[in-house]
């Protein structure tokens, strides 16, 4: 099916799903291919050629650099970065082309930035044939962040006024530490600011790989699923996290793929991959499962995954999830 009899299909809704325009996901959400901080044009380029159904942008206010003495203006850029080659406007002109069909996932990391930005998309709102998602950390989350959170109420004001059918993907500050998990008291905070503010869009909460491979945090990300219905959650990882892929794949396993989304470097995603078959092999050939020997001893799996994917941690691989 070419992309305008799919176009043509979907034309009654405000936006299409991610399985709308990609239906080979069907209901495995984790199937979902992800292209992460596409902030400059030579990324931007590489995603649109390549597999990725999504594309992931961090917007921020800065300066062009074709133009540096310009005033501040809407740029893809995570901060600490004040400047992009790249404008809100071009990156949007880009993707919409109708040459591609890949989703949109904005990520507004100030609040200077979201209401000027919202404004530049709804400008194109007429083109959007694809996914929207709109990002932003709103709740102060895991390990006493000291990243300031964008204030939950503008965020969900404002998106819910601009495209109240736009995915909202509502996340937490978080600061990686061994100890870390996402505990109730931040899960019900973000129910709340959700059930103020009337949201009624589809919403994915992005969770940090390195914060959910524990039990605390698979209960309580459980919990605030089932408070929020049809709501999903988005895995992201930076480049360096320390991550349990044993405990990731059992927090997967207990969310269900049908309500996960994966967009993580491809060194995990490659140790993730791996890990399971490994699994997998091991139960078929020794007869034993996660509760019996290789729960009790997993560095040996830890090791093997590791070293037959050490080719997805080169530099030229993970460089575009160094940040996030």
């Amino acid at each position: 099916m070419d992309n305008i009899e799919r176009s043509s299909q979907i034309s009654g809704r405000a936006f299409p799903s991610v399985s709308d325009i990609n239906p080979e996901v069907g209901t495995d959400f984790t199937q979902v291919t992800w292209a992460h901080a596409v902030d400059n044009r030579k990324k931007l380029r590489r995603a649109l050629r390549g597999s990725a159904m999504m594309l992931e942008a961090d917007v921020s206010l800065g300066k062009l650099k074709s133009d540096p003495h310009s005033e501040d203006r809407p740029i893809m850029a995570h901060p600490p970065i004040s400047a992009s080659d790249l404008s809100l406007e071009d990156f949007l002109d880009a993707v919409l082309d109708e040459a591609y069909y890949k989703g949109i996932k904005l990520d507004f990391k100030s609040v200077e930035v979201l209401e000027r930005a919202l404004r530049i998309v709804k400008t194109r709102e007429h083109k959007i044939r694809v996914p929207l998602w709109l990002n932003a950390d709103i709740i102060k989350g895991p390990v006493d962040s000291t990243s300031q959170p964008i204030d939950a109420q503008l965020f969900l004001s404002l998106t819910k006024h601009y495209f109240p059918t736009a995915v909202i993907s509502a996340g937490w500050t978080t600061k990686l530490a061994k100890e870390g998990y996402y505990t109730l008291d931040q899960c019900r905070n973000m129910k709340d600011a959700l059930i103020a503010a009337q949201v009624t869009a589809p919403v994915t909460f992005p969770v940090r790989a390195g914060l959910v491979a524990n039990l605390e945090s698979r209960q309580n990300i459980l919990w605030l699923l089932s408070e929020i219905p049809g709501s999903t959650v988005t895995i992201w990882s930076s480049y360096g996290d320390e991550v349990d892929v044993f405990g990731l794949l059992d927090f997967i396993d207990a969310i269900g793929k049908e309500f996960i989304y994966i967009d993580v470097h491809s060194g995990l995603r490659c140790r993730m991959s791996r890990y399971r078959a490994a699994y997998s092999m091991g139960e078929y050939l020794l007869g034993f499962g996660r509760n019996g020997r290789t729960s009790s001893n997993p560095s040996f799996f830890a090791l093997l995954t590791y070293l037959s994917c050490a080719t997805s941690f080169l530099p030229w691989n993970i460089n575009s999830h160094n940040q996030q």
